[in-house]
């Protein structure tokens, strides 16, 4: 198959692109400037989405950052056309229990992901959402390992005291998902790539010792208030339904494994 990958550069948007080049797909990466990446190229930004290529592709996985502009990107994903975008968790909000067909409650980060969302589903893509990545170094666990290393100890933030709850996944179970999804012609349908939820006070003792809360109120001077919001989320959201559809089955190293003998040691 021929396929684009928008992101390519990426945390996740690069392993997808290497995934499928493994398994023998031809990549072609949208590119801000050439000669980023060994893969076919096509210069475009999606801020400009009359730059973007009209060809046709067997597939478009789009795990590139939205521009924060809602026409802009509703534009983008038109010109794209049928697409898999990753999406992510935070647009259910607080949830205790989010199957894929949840309603959505989009804190204020990804406050109109949803609408791109439904234009993707209209269009017959798919929509894959995420939990908190990790895996390679990389994703939000970094920063946390980085805020951990300034202060002497394990943080993570919290909103009223409690402690928050977060569903993860391994960028490689991830890019697995994205994948099946491709190769299985998947259509219309919203995929949860999510293999554990764990606790923020315990995985804060996996960075360093003796776990304190940051509060959301200061965290967000430092931050921003948005971002703040995010990581304060408690999120418990179920995969049950994409595992059975696209049997997806997440076997690389979990958050704890991960941050304490795995790829954040370094």
């Amino acid at each position: 198959m021929k396929i684009l990958v928008v992101g390519a550069t990426g945390y996740i948007g690069s392993v997808v692109a290497e995934r499928l080049a493994e398994r023998g797909h031809e990549v072609v990466a949208l590119v801000r400037q050439a000669g980023r990446v060994p893969y076919e190229e096509r210069v475009g930004d999606l801020g400009d989405p009359a730059s973007l290529p009209s060809e046709e592709f067997d597939a478009v996985v789009h795990a590139g950052q939205l521009t924060g502009d809602e026409p802009t990107d509703l534009a983008a994903i038109g010109r794209l056309g049928r697409v898999h975008y990753v999406s992510g968790v935070w647009v259910l909000g607080d949830t205790e229990d989010g199957p894929e067909d949840s309603p959505v409650n989009p804190i204020a980060i990804v406050g109109y992901r949803p609408t791109v969302e439904r234009l993707v589903l209209d269009g017959g893509g798919t929509v894959i959402r995420p939990g908190v990545v990790h895996g390679r170094g990389q994703g939000i666990p970094a920063l946390l390992k980085a805020w951990a290393a300034e202060r002497g100890h394990g943080v993570y933030v919290s909103a009223d005291g409690r402690v928050p709850t977060w569903s993860f996944v391994h960028v490689d179970d991830l890019v697995d998902l994205i994948v099946a999804a491709v190769e299985q012609k998947a259509s219309g349908q919203v995929f949860h790539g999510v293999s554990e939820a764990v606790s923020l006070d315990v995985v804060a003792g996996a960075i360093a010792p003796d776990p304190r809360p940051w509060p959301v109120s200061e965290a967000a001077q430092a931050v921003g208030g948005p971002f703040a919001e995010a990581l304060a989320l408690n999120q418990r959201v179920s995969s049950a339904r994409t595992r059975a559809t696209l049997g997806w089955h997440p076997n690389r190293p979990g958050i704890l494994s991960d941050l304490e003998e795995g790829s954040y040691t370094g």
